[in-house]
């Protein structure tokens, strides 16, 4: 499918435009069941989402129409409709609400786009840098960063079977290779394993990305503001911006 790449014409900084030109609205990313968090408004979504899956657009405009009314400053509302309306054609007013989500939440936009590894990683934490100066770890977030997801996942497994990292942050490698190939769950999987050995802000705020992804807003953010506590200083501006509806 030729997926259509949408240029605002809002006056924002160039490298911002290059960040939403890359929002792929002819898909979304609810893959998977999120009925487990799935009162209130949320709901709404979860059930726009489902009815994207079936191809009943009218009917997930119509959803995300309902979560917009409850929620008006909600990013991820605008960007889930501006996908039902782009499979249905209306492409200046999924523009309109692409722009609208982004002035609202510039992170919600990167986190819940598809097909754009290099933001999310500029949203994921690594690694600490005092405790990290290995080539090879290096060299994993550059392919993550380029979209080559796979030699990345080739590149962790040589790393674990060399023992040159501990297990923690081996966990932490591949929770963050989940998270940007879409599967969620599995990302919380590998950084609940890691907690459970550990705690480190790094692996909270990683975490907190991946429930918010599967609308599980309640501990995503407090997952953000308990990093931020623990002293991971980009934690307290996502909250503040993924977590202020």
């Amino acid at each position: 499918m030729k997926y259509l790449l949408i240029a605002l014409t809002l006056s924002i900084p160039c490298i911002l435009n290059s960040q939403i030109s890359s929002v792929d609205l002819y898909t979304s990313n609810a893959r998977t069941d999120q009925r487990n968090y799935g009162n209130g408004v949320t709901k709404l979504l979860i059930d726009g989402d489902n009815l994207m899956r079936q191809g009943r657009w009218e009917e997930a405009i119509q959803a995300y129409d309902n979560a917009v009314v409850q929620w008006p400053n909600w990013a991820p509302a605008y960007l889930k409709r501006a996908m039902a309306k782009q499979r249905m054609g209306r492409t200046t007013e999924a523009e309109r609400d692409l722009q609208r989500a982004f002035l609202i939440s510039p992170n919600s936009v990167m986190l819940f786009s598809l097909n754009n590894p290099a933001s999310k990683m500029r949203l994921l934490a690594t690694l600490p840098p005092e405790t990290d100066h290995r080539e090879s770890t290096k060299a994993v977030y550059a392919l993550k960063t380029s979209g080559k997801l796979m030699q990345a996942s080739s590149l962790i497994n040589q790393m674990e079977e060399n023992q040159n990292l501990p297990a923690a942050d081996i966990a932490l490698l591949r929770g963050n290779l989940q998270l940007l190939q879409e599967d969620h769950f599995q990302a919380i999987a590998y950084y609940d394993w890691a907690l459970q050995r550990g705690t480190s802000p790094e692996l909270l705020h990683n975490r907190g990305l991946a429930r918010i992804l599967t609308y599980n807003f309640s501990d995503g953010c407090a997952d953000l503001e308990l990093a931020s506590d623990l002293g991971y200083q980009p934690s307290e501006q996502q909250h503040l911006d993924l977590c202020s509806f």
